[in-house]
C-alpha cells in the first residue's frame, strides 16, 4: 500500500470515529491536536526475477574434437557465459537431408541448425523454417546492412520476403599462387593476373620445358569440383546456368561456350595427372611445387602455410573476362518452424552473427582458417592487416554465385552437368555438344 493511500485510510478512520463519538455523548473538551500519523513503510520492491533456465540444441556438421569443432565450441561457450540461463548442447553431425522435414514436423529437430545454402533453398519453400524476418527487422541498421548482399540473399526466399535463416559463415574462391615461382619466371609476384589472357600468359611462362612444373592446377576428374570450377569461368564471362524462375536451363550460350573452351585450353599448362585430379589433389600439387597457380577457398591457404611453410604464398581476386565472379557458399542458421522456444534460439543466432564472435571463426595462431565471417565491416579489422592473404576471399564475397542457383538445379548438376563436362574434357564430345546436351536433358528434368 503506498504512502498516500495509507494516509487516506488513516484520516478516513479518524473521521468515522469522530462521528461515532459525537452521536454517543457530549462534545468533548478540546484537547491538543492529534499527532501527525507516522509515515507509511514503503512496500518493498520484489527483486528482479531470474530468467527460467532453458536448454536448446545447436546442430552443426563438425566433430567437437576436430579443429573446426573446437572453434565452434569456444564461440558457443562465450554465448552461455553471457546468457547463463541458456544451456546450449552442440549436436556435431549434419541432419540426414532426406529426413529434415519429417524431423521438424515431429518436433525432433535441433532448436538451431546450420545448413548449406542449397538445403535452405530446397526446404525453405516447404515452410520447414521459422520466418526470422520479424527478428531481423529489429536489428540496428549498422548490423542489418553489414552483410554481403550475395551471401545474405542465400538465406532468403527468391522474392526476399521470407527470411529462412541468417548467414553465419561463408566462403569464396580466389587465386592462390607461388610468389617464388613468379620471380623465377620473371613475373612480378605482387602483380598477379587480372584477366583470362593474363592468366594463360602467366601459366605458360610458369610451365617449364622439363615437365616438372606447370602454371595451372586443373581439375579434370568428373565430379562436383570440376563442375563448379567451370561454372565460375562461365559467370566471369556473363553467362547463366538457369533462368531466375527455375523454369529453363540457359547453359547453352555463346558466353558459356567461350568459358568452357577456355577451361579446356588450360589443359596445355596443367600437369598430365590433371585428368584424374580433384580439388584435394590440386592442394598436394601446389604444396609440392608441381603447380604455380590454382583457385580454391581460404582453407587451402591455411593448409599450404602449415604443410609447405617454405612457399611464399600469394592470393588475389580471380582473373575474369567480363566481370569479377567467384563461387561462394554459406553456413546458414535456421530455426525449425515447430520451434517452441524461438526467443532463446534467436538469441543464439543474434550472438553468433555479432562482430566479436564472427572474428572468433579465424584462428591465426594455428594458421587454421576454414570459413570466413559474413560482416563487411570486419574487413577493416586489424586481423586482416596481419593476415592479408585472406583479404581477397572476403572481398570476393561481393561477387558471389552458387553452384546450385535454384532448388531444381541439384539433379541437373549431379546427373547431367558432371558427366557432360567430363566428356568434353576427355574429348569424347565437343564443347558445343556438351552444352547442348546439358540444356536439352536439363530441361527434360525440369518438366518432371
Amino acid at each position: 500500500m503506498g504512502k498516500h493511500r495509507t494516509v487516506f485510510v488513516f484520516l478516513a478512520l479518524g473521521a468515522i470515529a469522530g462521528l461515532v463519538l459525537a452521536a454517543c455523548g457530549p462534545t468533548p473538551t478540546p484537547t491538543t491536536p492529534p499527532t501527525k500519523p507516522p509515515a507509511a513503510t514503503p512496500t518493498p520492491v520484489p527483486p528482479t526475477a531470474t530468467p527460467a533456465p532453458i536448454k536448446i540444441t545447436f546442430q552443426e556438421p563438425w566433430k567437437l574434437d576436430s579443429d573446426r569443432g573446437k572453434v565452434i565450441k569456444g564461440i558457443v561457450d562465450g554465448f552461455m557465459k553471457k546468457n547463463p540461463n541458456i544451456t546450449v548442447e552442440i549436436v556435431d553431425t549434419m541432419p540426414e537431408k532426406a529426413k529434415v522435414v519429417s524431423q521438424i514436423l515431429a518436433g525432433k529437430a535441433s532448436n538451431v541448425m546450420m545448413m548449406p545454402e542449397d538445403w535452405v533453398a530446397e526446404f525453405g519453400p516447404q515452410n520447414a523454417f521459422l520466418d526470422l524476418s520479424p527478428y531481423v527487422a529489429k536489428w540496428p541498421a549498422d548490423k542489418k546492412g553489414d552483410f554481403y548482399a550475395p551471401v545474405f540473399k542465400l538465406a532468403q526466399s527468391p522474392d526476399g520476403k521470407v527470411q529462412y535463416g541468417v548467414n553465419w559463415i561463408a566462403h569464396s574462391m580466389a587465386l592462390i599462387y607461388n610468389k617464388g615461382m613468379f620471380k623465377a619466371a620473371g613475373l612480378d609476384p605482387n602483380k598477379p593476373p587480372k584477366t583470362w589472357d593474363e592468366l594463360y600468359d602467366y601459366a605458360k611462362k610458369l610451365t617449364t620445358p622439363d615437365g616438372k612444373q606447370f602454371g595451372w592446377g586443373l581439375v579434370g576428374k568428373q565430379g562436383h569440383d570440376q563442375a563448379w570450377m567451370i561454372y565460375t569461368f562461365m559467370w566471369q564471362n556473363g553467362g547463366k546456368l538457369i533462368s531466375d524462375d527455375g523454369t529453363k536451363v540457359l547453359i547453352n550460350s555463346p558466353e558459356n561456350l567461350e568459358a568452357l573452351k577456355f577451361y579446356l585450353k588450360l589443359k596445355a599448362v596443367a600437369p598430365p595427372e590433371a585428368a584424374s585430379s580433384g580439388g584435394g589433389e590440386l592442394g598436394t600439387q601446389f604444396q609440392s611445387k608441381r603447380t604455380a597457380m590454382w583457385l580454391m577457398g581460404p582453407w587451402a591457404v591455411a593448409d599450404a602455410l602449415t604443410k609447405a611453410p617454405d612457399i611464399d604464398v600469394g592470393t588475389a581476386i580471380l582473373p575474369y573476362k567480363k566481370n569479377p565472379a567467384t563461387t561462394i557458399g554459406s553456413g546458414i542458421l535456421v530455426v525449425p518452424a515447430t520451434e517452441k522456444t524461438p526467443e532463446a534460439a534467436w538469441k543464439l543466432i543474434d550472438y553468433l552473427t555479432d562482430t566479436e564472435p564472427q572474428m572468433e571463426i579465424l584462428i591465426p595462431a594455428a594458421k587454421f582458417v576454414f570459413r570466413l565471417p559474413v560482416r563487411k565491416s570486419l574487413l577493416a579489422h586489424k586481423w586482416f592487416d596481419e593476415n592479408p592473404l585472406y583479404k581477397p576471399f572476403v572481398q570476393s564475397l561481393e561477387y558471389g554465385n552458387v553452384p546450385f542457383p535454384h532448388a531444381k538445379w541439384g539433379d541437373i548438376h549431379n546427373n547431367v552437368v558432371q558427366p557432360e563436362f567430363s566428356k568434353a574434357y576427355t574429348g569424347s564430345i565437343t564443347p558445343e555438344a556438351a552444352l547442348a546436351n546439358i540444356e536439352r536433358l536439363g530441361n527434360e528434368l525440369l518438366k518432371k
